[in-house]
């Protein structure tokens, strides 16, 4: 009877092993996947930007890509933005920084996240 009773307590713990490393995962990504998909969504708008840049002049990039960056509550500013454009060869670079603080497991661990999204863009493939 012995026997039984400890494979039963053993079962007990490594289901709570198991749930609370379920736990774990699922609040690591529910902390992590949205930072992530805001980085690429602020960088695909800089490249879509950058790609039309034949058509806005800096200012405007420079508005609508705070504009994004507000929507998706990130600490970017007009300052944030560095946008180099080089007529001659038609091409646009557009790059910023920010930090992310990220509290895991009720202020546990606590982490900083850098992102720093840049892209290049050949504006003259849509001009004949």
């Amino acid at each position: 009877m012995d026997i039984h009773d400890n494979e039963a307590g053993m079962s007990t713990i490594k289901l709570i092993l198991i749930i609370g490393v379920l736990f774990v995962i699922f609040h690591v990504g529910y902390k992590l996947v949205p930072m992530y998909f805001d980085a690429e969504r602020m960088k695909d708008e800089m490249a879509v930007k950058a790609s039309v840049a034949q058509v806005l002049k800096d200012e405007e990039i420079r508005a609508d890509l705070v504009k994004v960056a507000k929507e998706l509550e990130l600490p970017l500013g007009p300052s944030s933005f560095l946008i180099k454009r080089n007529e001659e060869q038609r091409t646009m670079s557009i790059s910023t920084a920010w930090e992310v603080e990220v509290h895991f497991l009720f202020d546990v661990y606590v982490r900083t996240f850098q992102f720093a999204p840049s892209v290049y863009e050949d504006y003259s493939k849509g001009r004949k």
